[in-house]
């Protein structure tokens, strides 16, 4: 067995050392972030509306939701549902917490998304939501 260079056993170590405290220095702990700030959702809850498709009979409609937490203060909690319409076509959206009248309602254009903040709670991490869907007047041209 071939013996190292005891020089070049140092360097290897030297560099490994190096290594290994780089990806600890770079990690989100060592600058006291947590790794995410965003509570996903789960999907929307069935609606009475029907899903608007477009030609391939694909949902126009692609729906994320998430609670994100304020910086100033970590438990007041942003309930946002980001909706981005895949379709030509203008779409009348209507997001609801779940069984609420507590509602936000906007015209989607083609091809467009829009971040809607549903509510602000203090605390509430989860929350359910509905999603009810309508052409517009523009989109059905």
């Amino acid at each position: 067995m071939v013996e190292m260079n005891p020089v070049l056993k140092r360097y290897r170590w030297f560099n490994l050392m190096i290594a290994v405290c780089l990806s600890q220095a770079n990690s989100p702990a060592a600058f006291g972030q947590s790794t995410s700030k965003f509570i996903l959702q789960g999907p929307a809850e069935q609606s009475a509306s029907p899903v608007i498709r477009d030609a391939l009979n694909r949902p126009c409609l692609d729906v994320e939701a998430m609670g994100r937490a304020h910086a100033v203060n970590p438990s007041i909690i942003d309930h946002v549902v980001s909706v981005k319409n895949n379709c030509p076509k203008a779409i009348r959206v209507k997001v609801c917490y779940f069984r609420s009248d507590k509602c936000n309602d906007f015209d989607l254009q083609g091809y467009k998304r829009i971040d809607a903040v549903l509510g602000t709670m203090s605390g509430v991490r989860e929350f359910k939501y509905q999603i009810f869907q309508k052409l517009t007047a523009a989109g059905l041209r």
